[in-house]
């Protein structure tokens, strides 16, 4: 779980900003907090809702998060990497750290960085409420660039940290490098590169959540969990198929169909969605031989006939419900962490609610899940619903910067969907007709 992630100089967030999901001693909606249970532990929110207006930010925070990502599981998104451009001094570097939970510990992770360099400065504490234990600290330009805590082990191990250490280059995380290289005694290591990798999920809106295709034929449980939630979102579809496609009849130009074919080793899957929306599934079940499916929905007539659809057919809405049930499936199950860019994007505006009850309604003391979403719906702005620590606003101050504040803050009242409208929480759109009147402001004031 997400306890705390600050950024600076990157994207829209320039001075060091942080957004924090430890919780208020409020008593709200209390099974939407994993409460302390011991004096140095934090109390952590299951759930964070991000608000602002086009352009402000909100996706950024996600974004920096996802750079992140990136470069602990070992690649360097150059492409991706963008310090705030509206300054004068371009040699500052960037920051993104966060503070997470995994495996009943508490870390601290973060690195200063930039395109040229690479990693300037790379840390890993264990952390409490109260102390701060060095795991590793990376520090390019130091003396002695790799300092480690004091870690009980054998000299041999010592020994083989400190090798690893000088061998890692400069764009690539010490994380990484130390998984890569099978590193072992260190938990803390493992414990925060795993979490990244396996814990934490992050769903861009053209994000096309590709392992429930290989899920559905290969674990029953999940399947039946699957339909169920079809069944409770009422999309229309009743059920998943694949049907068996020749190469010739794939709608795909063939030197890409190649290179999947090259590159896919036995008992491995490739799957591609084109660009007019078919979704295909590349498999391998031995050497010399790839079978290749075409993804289909199934709906019923008022008959009970079953009939197989394309996915091209299916709406932007019902395709976005395909990527979120598994996500529902997996924090269901706990010690999972998602983080949504846009939850409502494609979505009516009661599903995006019914998203979020339906996470709140299976949460469990027992389970770390978390749900982080940025979102315009101001449906979900019911403090019967959300906590109001759960809530966060972004917006952009007059240097360009984005600017984060909790609603907390502010004395809020039940009506929080109207001061968000006209602006309470931050500026909203504002559009100017030829006549220079903001007919935006005269609408919304009248609500």
């Amino acid at each position: 779980m997400i306890i705390r992630a600050t950024f600076k100089n990157i994207l829209s967030f320039y001075e060091e900003t942080s957004i924090s999901f430890i919780a208020s001693k409020s008593s709200s909606n209390e099974n939407q907090v994993l409460r302390a249970q011991k004096r140095d532990d934090f109390s952590i929110l299951k759930s964070g809702i991000i608000y602002g207006a086009t352009a402000s930010g909100k996706s950024n925070i996600i974004k920096a998060i996802g750079i992140l990502k990136k470069i602990v599981l070992g690649s360097w998104p150059r492409n991706l990497i963008e310090p705030f451009k509206l300054q004068d001094d371009t040699s500052i570097p960037s920051k993104i750290e966060l503070d997470f939970k995994y495996d009943q510990k508490y870390y601290n992770y973060g690195i200063i960085f930039n395109n040229i360099q690479g990693i300037i400065e790379e840390w890993l504490y264990e952390i409490n409420l109260r102390t701060k234990k060095k795991i590793f600290t990376r520090e390019k330009n130091a003396p002695t660039p790799f300092s480690f805590g004091a870690l009980k082990l054998d000299s041999e191990n010592q020994e083989f940290l400190k090798f690893l250490g000088q061998g890692t280059p400069d764009k690539k995380s010490f994380l990484f490098e130390y998984h890569d290289r099978n590193g072992k005694k260190v938990d803390a290591i493992s414990n925060a590169y795993l979490w990244f990798r396996d814990i934490l999920t992050i769903v861009f809106p053209d994000s096309k959540y590709q392992g429930f295709s290989f899920k559905f034929d290969e674990d029953i449980l999940f399947k039946e969990e699957f339909k169920r939630y079809l069944e409770y979102f009422n999309t229309g579809i009743v059920d998943i198929s694949r049907e068996k496609t020749k190469e010739e009849n794939v709608d795909i130009p063939k030197e890409i169909i190649y290179s999947i074919i090259e590159v896919l080793n036995p008992g491995k899957k490739s799957f591609l969605s084109t660009p007019e929306g078919d979704w295909y599934i590349f498999e391998c079940p031995s050497r010399g031989k790839v079978d290749i499916f075409k993804q289909k929905t199934i709906h019923e007539d008022k008959n009970r006939n079953k009939h197989t659809f394309d996915m091209r057919e299916e709406s932007d809405g019902s395709l976005k419900l395909l990527d979120f049930i598994p996500m529902l499936i997996n924090l269901e199950k706990g010690n999972s962490v998602f983080l949504i860019d846009e939850i409502d994007r494609s979505l009516h505006p009661q599903l995006s609610y019914k998203i979020l009850s339906t996470f709140f309604s299976n949460l469990s003391k027992a389970k770390d899940s978390q749900l982080i979403a940025s979102t315009h719906e101001r449906n979900l702005l019911d403090l019967k619903f959300i906590r109001q620590d759960e809530i966060w606003f972004v917006e952009k101050s007059p240097d360009g910067a984005s600017h984060l504040t909790s609603l907390t803050e502010y004395k809020a009242r039940e009506d929080i969907k109207k001061l968000y409208l006209i602006g309470k929480y931050g500026k909203i759109p504002s559009f100017v007709t030829p006549d220079k009147s903001n007919w935006y402001d005269d609408v919304i004031l009248k609500i």
